[in-house]
């Protein structure tokens, strides 16, 4: 059999254009345990603590709307080419593609194809694990995506003398290969933000802007993201006129054990 090889995006499309459409958040449960059945694998069983399942990847059940359906599939357990050939022979072969480490399904939504269909990037890791915390989108509310977290820990690590990587997460600036226990999300976290930091400091762009937000080099942390996302017409929030720290207070100890670091 063969399919199509394709760069992400939308990639299913006809003559007078997408043949998916935006999938609403009250469609996505419903799809997905659609595709359970389907394929047989669990995408649904472990959650964050906002009660999103963990496999499911971006803004994937996290925002009103999504482009497309992201969810994270571990390719030491699935076999990439086997799954895309299952899908082909459930779904039809037109309505399999692959780019990269992705498999991309035009899924009817709901299971039914009245209803219209949305794409589903299943996104193939070797380490998915760090996989679900790179693919992190925002929150409801946030006007940052998940690519503009990745542009600030960037921005981050470069002035820490660091390298970042979406994909395989501290890595040695010279040689761009991983360091011990950099895929490792407390890792990071401590290694960018501050030793006090955990993986929930470092989730959104939010939440690294407010854990930074009061060091003194926090001009210096956000500089190379601040020139990018300006592209963008995108800002971050400029640091504080006047800070003001209490000796021993819990923020002054903070301060102190970064700046020691």
């Amino acid at each position: 059999m063969t399919i199509n090889l394709f760069e992400g995006g939308n990639v299913f499309k006809g003559p007078e254009g997408p043949l998916t459409r935006r999938i609403k958040q009250g469609e996505i449960p419903g799809t997905i345990a659609y595709l359970e059945k389907e394929t047989g694998v669990d995408f649904s069983m472990d959650k964050d603590e906002a009660g999103v399942p963990i496999k499911w990847l971006g803004t994937t059940g996290r925002k009103a709307d999504s482009g497309d359906l992201d969810l994270s599939v571990d390719a030491k357990e699935i076999d990439k080419k086997e799954f895309a050939a299952k899908l082909a022979s459930i779904f039809g072969k037109d309505s399999v593609k692959l780019s990269g480490d992705n498999v991309h399904l035009k899924t009817p939504i709901d299971g039914n194809p009245e209803n219209g269909y949305a794409q589903t990037d299943f996104m193939f890791s070797a380490n998915p694990k760090f996989q679900q915390g790179s693919m992190l989108g925002g929150t409801a509310d946030s006007p940052y995506r998940g690519e503009h977290r990745h542009i600030l820990l960037s921005s981050i690590a470069r002035a820490r003398g660091l390298k970042y990587s979406p994909k395989f997460g501290l890595v040695d600036p010279a040689t761009n290969e991983p360091v011990p226990n950099g895929d490792d999300w407390n890792v990071i976290s401590k290694q960018l933000l501050g030793q006090s930091a955990t993986t929930k400091d470092i989730r959104s762009v939010e939440s690294i802007i407010n854990y930074i937000k009061k060091l003194p080099n926090y001009e210096d942390l956000i500089a190379s993201a601040q020139e990018t996302l300006a592209r963008s017409g995108i800002e971050l929030p400029k640091k504080e006129a006047v800070e003001h720290y209490t000796p021993n207070s819990p923020s002054w100890m903070r301060k102190i054990i970064d700046i020691v670091k």
